[in-house]
């Protein structure tokens, strides 16, 4: 039999009692259970909709199988739980999981995570959050089955998660005829596209230094080019590991990336880096000792295990077909050194098609808004530059095309979009309060 939580949202006024309880029991971060709001800003027309949620110790924890330092364990109740003592601060779980369980302790850089109060459950005591609740919102059961939660704010990746919700089927209050029902303009439309882009910048980084480096060594090993600069791949290599290692809250437990290889995408990303810079310095040190063919392979095999990484977390049709994808990136840039030019051309086509599927990318105002214009404009003022045939405008071309590449790859964070509870909620209030507001302006004019 599987611990659960029971939230009747009904029940719940939103105190803060449960989160308070939580942070002092157990010494984490405030925020490890967090309050979700469906309709934050008790806009009129709709009912407010408090979720107080934290683990929700699923039957499948994706957390737990695609951890890559193994720091999850799953006990015989169905309670997961995160050591602290094992994790390396990779976030990789906050990608994985969709309720926004797992939160990077900035502090001590690695993940808390409710484990239902386990010196409690010792004493066969009640968590603190449940204990803390004043209005009986949250209480603790014990199911064979949860089954699913109906709710179309509540994403439902198939996990199986240990909890029941009462009290939220309802979202529609009674209709009220204001004077002055035109009330759309409250809805916020913020855009935190950059800010994204901003603080995953050594993810940023790492993948731009892998991808340059891995369509280096295909075009030398393709084309023999490259051999006055044979160091560049592994000073590139190099730094891309040195990077990743800011990423982590812990870098000395970064040593335990490798050990789930079978079922965490990341870890199989960290082997093929790893390799591949070998590689590079094999190549650098003692050019020929490896065949030039199997060095161009790992690189090609680098590059998909860095994609898979994302697409294990978001597997939208949008980033599977992004021309900002690290493989498509790095052979894109080496079709530019290939000959028939056509093969350069019919990158260059695929690359605009996937620009032109993320044309709704554009309605985002600012720096995203620029990124994606310049990367549609580059695409076609590459060609014109080339078409004199003069070295000064190829050489233009070039750069135009390289810092097209760029774009795109920024693009591509901010278009990877892991399924997360708070955008699933402001997407659903978002709908649900456009359509009632239409028909609540439709009854006023009639």
């Amino acid at each position: 039999m599987r611990k659960g939580f029971v939230f009747d949202s009904s029940l719940c006024v939103g105190c803060q009692a449960c989160n308070v309880a939580c942070t002092l029991e157990n010494g984490f971060q405030p925020g490890t259970r967090s309050i979700f709001t469906w309709n934050e800003r008790a806009l009129p027309l709709l009912n407010v909709i408090n979720l107080s949620m934290a683990c929700n110790h699923c039957e499948k924890p994706a957390c737990a199988e695609r951890c890559p330092a193994k720091a999850y364990s799953v006990e015989a109740s169905g309670v997961v739980v995160h050591h602290a003592e094992r994790c390396m601060g990779c976030s990789y779980c906050t990608w994985q999981c969709p309720y926004d369980a797992p939160s990077i302790n900035k502090s001590l850089g690695y993940i808390e995570k409710c484990h239902m109060c386990a010196a409690r459950a010792v004493e066969d005591v009640s968590p603190a959050c449940i204990t803390a609740c004043p209005t009986g919102a949250l209480k603790l059961t014990g199911q064979n089955e949860f089954g699913t939660v109906s709710t179309g704010w509540f994403p439902d990746k198939g996990l199986g998660p240990s909890i029941i919700i009462r009290g939220a089927e309802n979202q529609n209050k009674p209709v009220i005829f204001p004077e002055e029902a035109d009330t759309e303009d409250e809805v916020s439309t913020t855009d935190a596209g950059p800010g994204k882009v901003q603080k995953e910048w050594s993810l940023v980084l790492f993948s731009m230094l892998v991808i340059a480096a891995s369509a280096m060594l295909i075009i030398y090993a393709m084309t023999g080019a490259g051999k006055a600069a044979r160091i560049l791949p592994f000073l590139m290599m190099a730094g891309a590991m040195a990077v990743s290692m800011v990423h982590l809250g812990v870098p000395r437990r970064s040593w335990r990336a490798v050990i789930n290889l079978y079922s965490s995408p990341l870890s199989r990303e960290i082997i093929m880096v790893t390799t591949l810079t070998l590689l590079a310095m094999i190549h650098w040190v003692k050019p020929g000792f490896i065949p030039p063919l199997i060095t161009a392979v790992v690189a090609l095999m680098t590059l998909i295990s860095i994609d898979l990484v994302y697409f294990n977390a978001d597997r939208t049709t949008l980033l599977r077909l992004h021309s900002g994808q690290a493989f498509f990136t790095a052979i894109c840039a080496v079709s530019w050194f290939m000959e028939p030019g056509t093969v350069f051309l019919l990158f260059s086509m695929l690359a605009a098609a996937s620009v032109v599927q993320r044309y709704r990318t554009a309605e985002n105002p600012g720096t995203i808004s620029n990124i994606y214009y310049f990367r549609a404009l580059a695409l076609p003022v590459v060609f014109m530059l080339l078409y004199p045939g003069s070295a000064a405008a190829d050489g233009a071309a070039m750069v135009l095309f390289m810092a097209g590449l760029i774009a795109d790859r920024l693009l591509f964070y901010y278009d990877f979009n892991p399924v997360n509870i708070n955008e699933t909620m402001k997407t659903d209030f978002n709908k649900e309060y456009e359509t009632r507001t239409v028909i609540n302006n439709k009854r006023t004019q009639e």
